[in-house]
């Protein structure tokens, strides 16, 4: 009676070793299944196995290059390149889309644009936004020299900025300079603007006037301060398309796996520095 009864037992913990195997063999098969479904859940791609993605450059940090075929990096560049990753695309395509047109609703030749757009609620009535990825507030870029403290000073400055951003709402909405605003169609142009001595100061996101700093976009520029209004920026996605989701899903483990933390800390390591002067 002992030997069978040994049998029995280790028949039993064959039987168990055999079934946490198989538990552990499936879980890997549901793991796989599960990320093939969510690159497969794209529907309508501009070219199949691709993610095409929209910007305007020039944009460094977030973009570094003036070529959408030979960009170099950047806090989005790294994000939509980690983000195909995820969706098992085999590779990334960069196009141009104007950020005026872009933000009006035009749409964009692309599957996903990333140009630092804040979301509004006037702004989603027209395109999808995705999941926030990145904080910012309005920076203040003039030359060196100038001195902007506060309110007062902003009033009486000639300001420029982006046409269709929050920059030039702010400006109009809040600072409301004794001068009008000039609206320039890119960012660039604003910034020879001021290089030339046409304005005193522009305003946009933080983040972005550093970039020009960073990157002498304007000889001599100098970021003074920040206004805190504490805009989030959302990929934009086209009004029909139906991928929202799928890409929400990978936005969202980005930054819960602090992706996203570890790319602010690598670009935009000066932000926190500029003092807050409204």
């Amino acid at each position: 009676m002992r030997p069978v009864g040994r049998r029995r037992g280790a028949l039993l913990v064959l039987a168990v070793v055999l079934a946490l195997i198989a538990a552990g063999c499936g879980g890997k098969e549901k793991s796989t299944g599960t990320q093939a479904a969510t690159g497969s859940a794209l529907k309508g791609l501009v070219t199949d196995g691709v993610l095409t993605v929209g910007t305007e450059l020039p944009a460094p940090p977030f973009w570094i290059g003036d070529d959408y075929d030979s960009l170099t990096g950047g806090f989005e560049v790294d994000l939509v390149k980690e983000i195909a990753k995820r969706l098992s695309l085999g590779s990334v395509k960069f196009v141009e889309m104007p950020f005026s047109g872009l933000v009006a609703g035009q749409p964009c030749p692309c599957d996903i644009n990333f140009s630092q757009v804040t979301i509004t609620p006037d702004r989603a009535k027209v395109v999808q936004f995705s999941e926030s990825y990145f904080d910012a507030n309005q920076g203040v870029l003039v030359k060196k020299g100038t001195k902007v403290s506060g309110l007062e000073d902003a009033k009486k400055l000639r300001w420029g900025g982006q046409i269709n951003t929050t920059g030039v709402a702010y400006l109009n909405d809040k600072v409301k300079p004794t001068v009008e605003p000039q609206v320039y169609e890119k960012t660039v142009d604003a910034f020879t603007a001021l290089s030339a001595g046409q304005i005193d100061a522009v305003m946009l996101d933080t983040p972005i006037v550093l970039g020009a700093v960073k990157e002498k976009q304007v000889p001599d520029g100098e970021v003074v301060g920040q206004f805190k209004t504490g805009e989030q920026y959302g990929a934009v996605i086209n009004k029909d398309s139906q991928n929202l989701a799928a890409f929400n899903q990978v936005i969202t483990t980005l930054k819960s796996e602090g992706f996203v933390e570890t790319l602010f800390k690598k670009y935009f390591t000066d932000q926190a520095s500029v003092p807050v002067i409204g």
